[in-house]
């Protein structure tokens, strides 16, 4: 284990929130958006209030201070992380989390569009004579990542990956990533210090003029940005859905990431 991976086993939040918690659950209209061409009936939402701004700070100060240079080829991605791996911690998020999600969202049945469209045919395509597959929500992964974007950190445009438990039916199909402080700002004007996540037109089938002209780096490229609040989720499926962590100009940006699993069974439909 490297110095960068913590393991954390202390219970740290309520997985049902404090009382007068006002969540605000906004599903995100792809279908009403620059994206709609791509991602009409594609999944994402944000919740809003999800953690209190002492849940941040407390979840911030557990994680510890050993952050470690994150950075992947050519500067695809430069950002700070510590890897904390608590079943506990990611329980009690999940809690928060599973709550708010649609029904739809929480069993993904072969043949209903927004199955094929998380899912994807490749993982729908198993039956055991008249039942079918359905993959259903079950938890968050124990691997939490917490990142830390100093000015000019980002992650360019790219999709997550699926994970799949070994040895287990398994897979990730629904990202988290929770915001543990505010938008950075400039002190100077109050415009946004940058550290959006971004949601791009999909790149699947379509090729880049040159190298130099990556996605998000021409004018006339369509994207919709969400913007960091403090104790704010945002909850989006993984598979082909283009986004990036857009540079961070001023300040500091921490988040923490989580993959939320589905494991796979067999039902009579």
């Amino acid at each position: 284990m490297d110095n960068s991976t913590v393991q954390a086993h202390e219970p740290l939040l309520n997985p049902s929130g404090p009382e007068g918690l006002a969540f605000n659950v906004t599903p995100i209209d792809f279908a009403n958006s620059p994206l709609a061409e791509d991602y009409s009936s594609f999944f994402a939402m944000t919740i809003d209030n999800m953690l209190t701004p002492e849940e941040c700070a407390k979840l911030r100060s557990a994680a510890g201070d050993d952050w470690q240079i994150l950075s992947k080829g050519n500067s695809f991605r430069e950002c700070q992380n510590i890897l904390v791996f608590s079943p506990e911690w990611a329980s009690a998020l999940y809690g928060r989390i599973v709550t708010h999600l649609p029904e739809e969202v929480k069993a993904l049945r072969k043949g209903d569009q927004l199955a094929d469209i998380i899912v994807g045919p490749s993982h729908l395509k198993a039956s055991m004579g008249a039942r079918k597959t359905v993959w259903r929500i079950k938890e968050a992964n124990e691997r939490l990542s917490f990142l830390r974007y100093q000015q000019g950190h980002h992650f360019k445009p790219h999709c997550d990956a699926l994970y799949a438990r070994p040895g287990k039916d398994e897979r990730s199909f629904l990202t988290c990533q929770i915001y543990l402080n505010d938008a950075p700002r400039d002190v100077n004007t109050e415009t946004s210090g940058g550290g959006e996540t971004r949601f791009w037109t999909s790149q699947v089938g379509k090729r880049q003029k040159s190298p130099e002209h990556e996605i998000g780096e021409e004018k006339e490229t369509p994207f919709l940005d969400v913007e960091p609040k403090l104790g704010r989720a945002l909850v989006f499926q993984q598979r082909v859905l283009w986004h990036s962590g857009q540079e961070v100009k001023h300040g500091e940006k921490f988040t923490v990431r989580l993959d939320l699993m589905f494991e796979r069974h067999f039902e009579r439909l």
